[in-house]
């Protein structure tokens, strides 16, 4: 590891110390360290990736809007054709029983 040349003195809040102590290091500086590195190199990564889901989101949602109209369409199609289909089974059965005669 690098020579450590930087001394400061910080103040911050107990959640930040709680934190601090949370991450992997075997003392403050290195878990201090590892909680700052981890936020300059995963945190870009982790943006990406989240920008990248969201836009899969919409993707399906608008993939789920277009379904959705489609069904009610076909529904509505349906709904329609659904009476001319009996008539013309009625009419076919009248038809069979005057030939039948």
């Amino acid at each position: 590891m690098a020579a450590k040349t930087n001394i400061r003195s910080i103040r911050f809040s107990d959640e930040l110390a709680e934190l601090i102590d949370r991450q992997q290091g075997i003392n403050f500086t290195q878990k201090f360290e590892n909680l700052i590195t981890r936020c300059v190199w995963e945190l870009p990564a982790r943006e990406r990736e989240l920008e990248q889901l969201e836009a899969r989101i919409q993707e399906k949602r608008e993939q789920l809007r277009r379904m959705s109209a489609q069904a009610q369409e076909l529904s509505e199609t349906l709904r329609e054709l659904l009476p001319r289909a009996e008539a013309l089974a009625a009419a076919v059965d009248r038809a069979a029983k005057k030939w039948d005669v």
